[in-house]
């Protein structure tokens, strides 16, 4: 062994343990890195599913309909999919039912609190996971064809619904607008001027988000003014005191809002693809923008491959999911996101 051996090997010790212990980087090998702002929940991007809980109908009336998701937990362990929409209806007879409508009524959890027990046993296996975004949208005949909410107040849906998510999900999985508001004067200063909670804070935990719009979000904030001890987090117009989430379907006409709004600090879902169109024709251009304008959630009717379609989302990268391309630091990587 040379006279310069024992150092080449010490040095090369020392590099190893700097790089394990966190330090040398841009500051050589016995510097520090240059400080890193922590990582938020508004730095991932993750797949969604539309309508999960959804069976194709034995004879569908429709393309729309023609398509089927496995159960939630199967599409949170398996498929990486982390943001999840669920439709609630009132039912007299049985309570808070899940399915799309009277034509198309094929669930893998046929009621509320199903869904969320399938999802919450999911995530007590998994407490490291990143937040799933769990969007819920309320149904009610009357308006499903004009702007009509009295069968929504007389029934109390909304009530129902938040009082469920109370009773079978736990409050401390839960990240609702109190917990992002903190001491700000309302949601939307907090979002600005704080930011959204750290991750590492986060996991295990869920988002609520209550996917409706007009009326029926109104009535909701009746009830919780400026989402004062609510459960759930509503579609709010920009500088609003509760706007803190979008739901823009479109990345391809409404590009350039969603990467404004998530260089903002604002949460935004995204569609992939809608009725089928997208998958007959593997055209994967809807899908493609919304990975690149920085929707946070990218919503599809295929999140994994099915025989004969040739079209499915992915997250480039994802384990199961990526760093925002717009709103991440430089240095994240899909593996500070989650790692299960």
């Amino acid at each position: 062994m040379t006279k310069q051996a024992p150092f080449l090997v010490a040095l090369m010790l020392a590099t190893s343990m700097a790089g394990c212990m966190g330090v040398g980087g841009g500051g050589g090998i016995f510097g520090e890195d240059e400080p890193r702002d922590p990582l938020r929940i508004n730095h991932i991007q993750m797949k969604g599913t539309h309508n999960s809980y959804h069976v194709e109908p034995l004879v569908s009336p429709t393309r729309e309909y023609m398509y089927t998701h496995e159960p939630l937990d199967v599409q949170a362990s398996q498929l990486g999919v982390r943001q999840f929409e669920i439709d609630v209806w009132w039912d007299i007879r049985e309570g808070l039912r899940v399915y799309h409508n009277q034509y198309d009524s094929g669930t893998t959890c046929p009621t509320f609190e199903d869904c969320l027990g399938t999802l919450l046993s999911w995530s007590n296996d998994n407490p490291m996971h990143h937040p799933l975004f769990i969007w819920i949208e309320p149904k009610d005949w009357p308006e499903q064809a004009a702007d009509v909410t009295t069968t929504l107040e007389l029934s109390g849906l909304l009530d129902d619904i938040e009082q469920e998510i109370s009773e079978f999900w736990p409050r401390n999985k839960t990240i609702a607008p109190d917990d992002v508001r903190g001491e700000r004067q309302s949601l939307n200063e907090a979002v600005q001027e704080d930011g959204w909670p750290l991750l590492e804070e986060s996991r295990g935990k869920a988002v609520f988000v209550l996917l409706a719009t007009g009326d029926t979000r109104d009535i909701y904030l009746e009830e919780h003014p400026g989402l004062s001890g609510a459960r759930m987090f509503t579609l709010s117009d920009e500088g609003s005191a509760e706007a803190a989430i979008f739901s823009i379907t479109d990345p391809l006409g409404n590009g350039e809002e969603i990467t404004r709004l998530v260089g903002d600090g604002y949460i935004v879902r995204s569609r992939a693809d809608s009725g089928g169109e997208e998958a007959d024709n593997n055209d994967t251009s809807r899908r493609d923008a919304a990975l690149a304008v920085g929707a946070h959630s990218i919503s599809t009717d295929y999140p994994a491959q099915v025989e004969g379609v040739d079209y499915w989302v992915e997250i480039p990268d994802g384990n199961p999911s990526r760093c925002n391309p717009v709103s991440a630091p430089e240095w994240c990587t899909s593996m500070d996101l989650e790692s299960l």
